[in-house]
């Protein structure tokens, strides 16, 4: 079973002698200076000169060498026989070698293995699967010179295992085994009848239905080619046109004789092209369900994937019971399928084109175990369900029809979370508990040719009744809402489509919502490859990501919350993307819309505790400027109210006045929810609900490690704030989640600590608002603590300190009871290049204070960017930048400037390049002005090439 060659050469032998080209036992330490470069400098066994092994020594240049180095004859070889040996081939001009095979009886060897060429100074190991042979046979390796072999072949540690047959047993009185009649084996009786004799007498394959069984030696048996897809399998015996893929042999026979069924990966298919095999119809015989055996031979570089389907209804594919991906070697692998089913059934073998010519797949040996031949073709898929019939009525195009008394009532009633219609009907199908199998009025985008493809990856309803053996482990066994099997769920199927397919649902159109509007469901995503699930609202055939989640999160289902606020004629979209293989479902459950309706037209005066919208709606003023539009109408946002608020910030442009500390360990970090995300941050920013908006947050990956701290401090508030608040909205995600706290340290440096939350807070914005008091001056600080793992970024929005907190004349970067500095100007003034001094806040007033424009100069008042930025700058929320620049005929920006009117004149542009993409935005800050006259303008010169397709705007912050 194993040869070392220490002692002999163990039976292998020179089959073809007098060329002078042979392979030789010895060591090489006992070869003449003369030959020893044509040997290995060590064995494989021992690693020294001493240790021996079978080399090819050349001693002559005739054309015709062959060295064929001959096995002793074996009589059989069971069902899990393979070789393995090392091998030496190196050299310019070693050549190739193969291992083949001779069968007793049979006139053509079968080639087993093959090395091309040089494969390094070095000892490399080769495993080849013999598999079940019945008749005696031998093994050689060869090698023809062809006169120019100059190299080294050599052979060492040929091991046989698994080679022998099962041991004869006194008894076998095991339920679920088999006493073979004449070798006295005893085997599984799941082995019985699949085409291999496990036996080694044949017994087990006796007695056998044929119909149930196939090895394609005489055709395809009653199996069938598929005719809805790309092209069809082939059958063949010995090696596939295309070297380095596909089987050498058969797996029924072993040899180049046997015949197998394989998928041609050349031209003309091309990536993701289908053969599809279809099986006899079938019936288990009872209710434990049947087997299907199959075994499959997967090698090439671009392999792609093997799937197995049962499906119970005709033209369609039915459920995925098995798939596998990629190379999975030189080798023909058994695969054992349970199969359950109450009606009859067809199995499906698909395999699917790789991105390349290497990827053949084969198939042999089919067979199946306690199922029987059903003489009847499959059913065709039920139809889709009839449309809502409407009562008679005699509503316009504009109105919605009342279900049951055939009422009108205006469209804009139909989903706004009010009941207008007696029966209710106007709110009846827009939000979805799924129970009774139902969809309501929810839809799906799909293609009509596509409709009635079982392989477009959908949304469909399930419960824990249908779920089958492949899927247990990523889909949901009981629903949410009465945590049974019988309970219904959506779910994305991820057992068809293909690697980053996206499926749709969406909701009717919503009419209205309130400020306060919430969506809240389950999610349920488990298994090894879940692809994601986002949420995202759709008006005018503009989307917008409002949430997202990717990855496994668990065998349980999950609460997600997502704002909506004030909207109007929007559908919410759920949508699935397909994660690389089929083990990873997308299910959710329970979809609600909370506190939705929208605002009632007010019938009083409002109070003098409260605010009047312009829309004359009534709301608290504790309310104002905290970034949620609870007028509706965003009035109680506007900005002449908001922007004399302290601490009020969105973190749109800048952190506003807010500071990043200078003793901490890193900084906060400005982000668009745009830009792409490591899973743990923010879908969509908390001001405008979408991926464009900005926030701050801290990232848990590297260069940051566990416990590093990152701090941003508000402006100084006053001790005689009354009724002062902070309000903000913070995220923590992930699984590694660090901390946020929430500090007030006054100016003596005692600090109180408001917040301090150390666990995952949920995939979603959450609102905090905490009263401030103090018995001196203060400021609040931010810290975010990273976590122990990668996936656990915090982050904050939205901050609100309200008009109550009023600011103090202190600046904690300062003591207060510090001596004045020395120097021309005193404390808490200025320096003008002239010598003068000004105050602070006189600069960037447009007035020149100084008297030489030193206060004025860094404002960005009057620039030609001769002379640099003049202190305008590029906004950190943003990655795509301003850049000053000269002309230039070589790309699109301006040949010259507008000031000098040459080359050689500079201003500021934006490159047309890939760094610019589609729809992102390039932020120019001035400094902030104290003041403007009410006849204050600003003028400019611009230049937009003719292909430009982008827009200028200008704001004020």
């Amino acid at each position: 079973s194993k040869c070392d060659f220490e002692a002999n050469s163990c039976g292998w032998f020179e089959a073809i002698s007098g060329d002078h080209f042979d392979w030789i036992w010895n060591s090489r330490s006992n070869l003449s200076a003369e030959f020893e470069q044509q040997a290995p400098p060590w064995d494989h066994t021992h690693r020294t000169a001493q240790g021996h092994f079978m080399f090819i020594l050349k001693k002559s240049r005739s054309l015709s060498q062959v060295a064929k180095l001959q096995s002793p004859t074996f009589s059989q070889a069971g069902p899990g026989c393979t070789l393995s040996f090392w091998f030496y081939n190196y050299g310019l001009s070693v050549g190739a070698a193969e291992l083949q095979l001779h069968v007793e009886n049979s006139s053509d060897p079968t080639v087993l293995w093959r090395v091309l060429y040089n494969q390094g100074n070095q000892w490399s190991q080769a495993t080849i699967q013999l598999g079940r042979l019945t008749q005696p046979f031998h093994l050689s390796l060869d090698k023809v010179s062809l006169g120019i072999y100059d190299g080294v072949s050599a052979i060492d540690d040929i091991r046989f295992e698994n080679c022998t047959l099962p041991l004869p047993a006194e008894s076998c009185e095991e339920p679920d085994f088999f006493w073979c009649l004449h070798t006295k084996a005893c085997i599984e009786k799941l082995l019985l009848c699949d085409l291999v004799d496990d036996c080694g007498d044949h017994t087990d394959e006796a007695n056998c239905v044929p119909e149930l069984q196939c090895n394609f030696e005489n055709g395809i048996c009653n199996w069938e080619q598929d005719t809805e897809d790309d092209f069809d399998w082939t059958r063949k015996h010995g090696p596939t046109p295309t070297l380095n893929t596909g089987p050498m042999k058969d797996h029924t026979w072993g040899t180049a004789k046997g015949h197998y069924l394989y998928i041609e990966s050349s031209e003309p298919q091309v990536f993701q092209n289908r053969a599809a095999l279809l099986s006899p119809v079938l019936n288990a015989t009872d209710a434990d369900g049947c087997t299907f055996r199959f075994y499959y031979h997967m090698f090439g570089k671009h392999i792609y994937r093997l799937a197995i389907y049962q499906r119970v209804w005709s033209n369609t594919r039915g459920q995925l019971l098995w798939q596998i991906f990629g190379n999975q070697g030189n080798r023909w692998t058994r695969t054992r399928l349970s199969i359950s089913s109450r009606r009859p059934f067809q199995i499906l073998v698909e395999a699917s084109v790789g991105d390349g010519f290497t990827g053949d797949i084969a198939i042999d040996d089919l067979s199946f175990m306690d199922c029987t031949l059903y003489p009847v073709d499959l059913p065709t898929p039920p139809e889709m369900s009839a449309p809502v019939t409407l009562p008679p009525h005699n509503c316009t195009d504009s109105e919605f029809v009342c279900r049951s008394s055939g009422h009108c009532v205006e469209k804009i009633q139909n989903c706004d979370f009010r009941y207008d219609c007696p029966d209710q009907s106007d709110e009846a199908f827009c939000v979805c508990s799924f129970e009774k199998g139902s969809l309501c009025e929810w839809y799906q985008p799909i293609p009509e040719n596509l409709i009635r493809d079982s392989n477009t990856f959908r949304w469909g309803l399930g419960n824990g009744t249908s779920i089958h053996h492949g899927e247990r482990n990523h889909r949901p066994s009981v629903d949410h809402t009465i945590n049974t099997t019988d309970g219904w769920y959506l779910y994305a199927d991820s057992s068809n489509g293909k690697f980053g397919d996206m499926a749709d649902i969406l909701t009717p159109v919503i009419s209205r919502m309130g400020p306060k509007c919430t969506l809240v469901f389950w999610t349920h995503m488990n298994g090894a490859t879940v692809g994601s699930l986002q949420v995202l609202s759709k008006k005018d055939n503009v989307t917008s990501k409002l949430w997202a989640q990717s990855g496994q999160q668990g065998a349980q289902w999950k609460r997600v919350e997502v704002f909506l606020g004030v909207q109007s004629h929007i559908q919410i979209v759920l949508r699935a993307k397909r994660g690389v293989s089929y083990m990873g479902d997308v299910a959710v459950d329970d979809i609600s819309f909370q506190d939705c309706s929208p605002l009632l037209s007010p019938d009083r005066k409002c109070t003098a505790q409260e605010f009047t919208c312009a829309n004359r709606h009534c709301i608290a003023k504790d309310k104002l400027c905290d970034f949620v539009n609870d007028c509706a109408d965003n009035s109680d946002e506007s900005p002449f109210i908001c922007s004399t608020s302290s601490g009020h910030c969105d973190f749109e442009f800048d952190l506003c006045s807010w500071e990043q500390e200078q003793d901490d360990d890193f900084d906060w970090n400005l982000k668009a929810s745009s830009i792409p995300a490591a899973g743990t941050e923010p879908a969509a920013d908390h001001t405008f609900r979408n991926s464009s908006g900005h926030y701050i947050f801290i990232k848990s990956l590297f260069p940051q490690q566990p416990m590093r701290a990152a701090r941003i401090s508000s402006p100084v508030i006053s001790r005689r704030s009354k009724n002062c608040k902070i309000i903000f909205h913070y995220h923590m995600y992930g699984s590694g989640i660090g901390a946020l706290t929430l500090s007030q340290v006054s100016i003596s440096n005692q600090t109180k600590v408001l917040l301090n939350l150390t666990v995952e807070q949920g995939n979603f914005w959450q609102r905090k608002e905490i009263s401030l008091s103090g018995d001196e001056d203060f400021q609040l600080k931010f810290e975010g603590r990273v976590g122990e793992g990668h996936h656990g970024d915090i982050a904050l929005d939205d901050i609100v300190l309200t008009k109550s907190c009023l600011p103090s004349h202190w600046s904690m970067k300062e003591e207060p009871a510090a001596p004045l500095p020395t120097g021309p100007c005193p404390h808490g003034y200025r320096e003008c290049q002239n010598g003068k001094c000004y105050k602070p806040e006189q600069s960037c007033n447009f007035v020149d204070d100084c008297g030489d424009y030193t206060d004025e100069d860094e404002c960005g008042t009057s620039c030609t960017f001769e002379k640099g930025w003049c202190g305008w700058q590029n906004s950190l929320a943003e990655n795509f930048d301003w850049v000053l620049g000269v002309g230039s005929h070589q790309s699109l920006r301006p040949p010259k400037d507008h000031t000098l009117g040459n080359k050689y004149g500079h201003f500021l542009y934006l490159e047309a390049t890939p760094v610019g993409l589609q729809g992102e935005e390039a932020h120019l800050k001035s400094a902030v002005w104290q003041e403007s006259s009410a006849a204050c303008t600003i003028s400019f010169w611009y230049f937009i090439s003719a292909k430009a397709t982008g827009s200028i705007q200008i704001l004020i912050k």
